[in-house]
């Protein structure tokens, strides 16, 4: 069994920069006339998936290392020796075929769903809004010869709009051994890519972009957890002013320096 040195903690918000749309379910919807909706809580207010968050930075990765796919199109390690070397898998996790891996195949990122900031949507936002929380974008598809619509192809999609926030989102980035600490600068790495690249689906289009702000990260040792002495409050964040993804990588060296300390900020 591996034992846990400790816990990385990621905070932080997520300003959408362009409309954004993550699907849901077409069941039981409430509002006629939307072909493609937006995933939404219980309460029908539109939340990113942690799934949808980790699966497009892995996504992002597994191209900027130019892993190996498979006829599925995913990477993933099939045996020991690919496993030690590779970031994506150790970070990111693997369903590879464990009568081949002989090493603990632990997946280090945790990623939850991250909620809206309703008051990020202003009153004169809502004013020009179809829905509560969402606008209708109607799209085409345009026969480029003739250059007109093509009949049939009219459609309402649902998104999110530019100016929204989803605030509070946790991530978890567990340490096992103390390489895991130099794999983190992976993870950050990929945010810094999301943010030049898009969140949802249409992205070619020109949804989904978004940007990472306020982010805090916290370093929380075994002995932070079996003293009690758990760091969450923003004073104690070892980031000190490097609050967004180009600035936590452009300063790794000493964010890492700091996560071998307890309190201490860069």
């Amino acid at each position: 069994m591996t034992e846990m040195l400790g816990k990385v903690i990621i905070t932080g918000d997520i300003e959408v920069l362009t409309g954004i749309r993550i699907g849901g379910s077409s069941g039981g919807l409430k509002i006629g006339g939307v072909d493609l909706n937006v995933i939404t809580d219980p309460w029908g207010t539109p939340y990113i998936p942690g799934s949808s968050l980790k699966g497009k930075t892995r996504s992002i990765m597994e191209r900027y290392r130019a892993r190996p796919f498979n006829d599925r199109g995913v990477h993933l390690c099939q045996n020991e020796t690919d496993y030690e070397k590779c970031s994506i898998c150790k970070v990111w996790g693997t369903m590879a075929d464990v009568r081949r891996m002989r090493v603990p195949t632990i997946t280090r990122l945790l990623v939850s769903d991250v909620f809206l900031d309703k008051d990020s949507i202003t009153a004169e936002m809502r004013s020009n809004l179809e829905l509560r929380w969402t606008e209708v974008k109607f799209e085409t598809a345009i026969d480029r010869i003739r250059g007109a619509a093509l009949h049939g192809s009219l459609r309402q999609i649902e998104r999110v709009p530019a100016g929204a926030v989803f605030r509070g989102f946790h991530i978890i980035f567990n340490v096992f051994e103390e390489n895991d600490k130099d794999l983190l600068k992976e993870f950050l790495i990929s945010l810094e890519l999301l943010e030049h690249d898009y969140l949802g689906g249409m992205g070619s289009r020109g949804y989904g972009r978004l940007s990472f702000t306020d982010l805090k990260i916290f370093w929380n040792s075994r002995e932070s957890y079996e003293t009690g002495n758990v760091a969450l409050d923003p004073e104690r964040a070892i980031n000190g002013d490097a609050v967004t993804a180009p600035l936590l990588v452009q300063q790794f060296a000493k964010l890492r320096e700091r996560l071998d300390c307890d309190g201490v900020e860069l």
